[in-house]
């Protein structure tokens, strides 16, 4: 009897649970006790994050970064990657050689390579940045008197300048970062090395395109004074994270809230710096308009194969045929267009120059050189970004 009475009561106690009447237990103090705080990931910011089309900096308290980190500008302090490459240019700089080349694709990193050279050399060395070739050489002087202000006595011709920075440099060597080379006129290439040449304490590294090699076999006075050729090709996929990840802590984050991205962001950018804050940029404005989370469903890629590393001299291994393909394909084309350009002669009928392309293109998507979207009732072939890095020529 006494055991069915306890039972009726344990269930009464249950239901009038919030009644004054109910039996409550005496509540335990543990107000001594630290209150542990949830600590929120960084995904579950971006995950409770609403749509903010008109205030991004909404977007950026609620994820606690102090700001966009893939604002597309140079960095030298968070450049990463190219170890070997940054190394040696380096080494070259303060062994003092004369003319030092620097190779590489647009958006591989050259100028932020040039701007860092700049910021871990002592203060023995002198910088010149040149970021665009004169399109004359009489220009050289008001380089130098900008670089060099003097209230009397300007340099007044180019012809004044080599005695003039013997005398000023003395003991300090000048270096001369001269970017974009590959827009540099002949006569402007040629007077460069006139400097290097006359000038004692001077070095000058020249960076360009890759089609800026093709040029300078044009000048073979100044390729026979090239002491030493420094290629970039692209990042590897550490080295992209790596990137990430450092613009990220720069303006506060943890760096690893794009984590889960770092596989597609690498595949669609090819390993470029440029092309990565770019992929990099997109997510960001993708989850802002969207208020979806920083996961790999923000991008849209779609590749036969991930993007292969590349060698800067890949269209010598190409037939005549790739090769004419691969430079059309630095614009978005259709099979059909691409026959278009072609000599149509060859062909029995222009359906099957068509069909050819597409036995060419399914090679080069093989080989992860192509890949294509759906257009329509036609597919759209274009390189892939790593490809199109390096066929790119301005």
């Amino acid at each position: 009897m006494e055991e069915e009475i306890d039972v009726t009561l344990a269930e009464d106690e249950q239901s009038n649970l919030h009644d004054s009447d109910s039996v409550q237990e005496k509540p335990i103090d543990d107000s001594h006790k630290k209150k542990e705080e949830p600590v929120e990931k960084p995904e579950e910011i971006v995950q409770n994050t609403p749509k903010m089309l008109n205030n991004p900096d909404e977007w950026f308290k609620a994820i606690k970064w102090s700001g966009n980190p893939f604002i597309l500008n140079i960095i030298p302090e968070l450049f990463v990657g190219y170890r070997n490459q940054s190394e040696e240019l380096l080494r070259l700089a303060r062994e003092k050689h004369k003319i030092i080349m620097l190779i590489g694709p647009t958006g591989s990193g050259k100028t932020t390579l040039l701007e860092w050279l700049s910021k871990n050399m002592d203060d023995r060395f002198d910088f010149l940045f040149i970021g665009k070739p004169p399109q004359k050489p009489e220009e050289f002087v008001d380089v130098f008197n900008e670089r060099y202000p003097r209230i009397f006595r300007k340099l007044k011709n180019m012809y004044q300048i080599p005695n003039f920075l013997n005398k000023r440099l003395r003991s300090r060597h000048l270096i001369v970062l001269y970017d974009e080379a590959h827009e540099s006129k002949m006569d402007v290439l040629e007077w460069l090395r006139v400097l290097s040449d006359q000038v004692d304490n001077m070095s000058i590294i020249i960076a360009g395109l890759p089609v800026f090699e093709e040029h300078l076999a044009k000048l073979e006075t100044l390729r026979k004074r090239v002491m030493g050729k420094i290629e970039l090709v692209s990042l590897t996929k550490e080295e992209t994270e790596n990137l990430v990840r450092k613009r990220i802590q720069n303006v506060g984050g943890s760096g690893e809230e794009f984590k889960e991205l770092i596989g597609a962001i690498y595949s669609m950018s090819g390993g470029f710096p440029r092309e990565i804050i770019k992929v990099c940029n997109d997510v960001i404005n993708e989850s802002m308009k969207t208020g979806r989370p920083l996961t790999k469903e923000l991008i849209q890629h779609e590749s036969t194969k991930e993007e292969l590393k590349v060698s800067l001299r890949f269209l010598e291994e190409l037939s005549p045929m790739q090769r004419e393909i691969i430079e059309m394909l630095v614009n978005p084309m259709t099979p059909g267009q691409i026959a278009n350009n072609l000599d149509l002669a060859k062909y029995k009928s222009r359906q099957h120059a068509v069909r050819s392309m597409n036995n060419i293109l399914k090679r080069l998507m093989d080989d992860g050189l192509v890949g294509r979207a759906k257009e329509d009732r036609a597919y759209l072939y274009q390189l892939s970004p790593s490809i199109r890095s390096i066929v790119v020529k301005a």
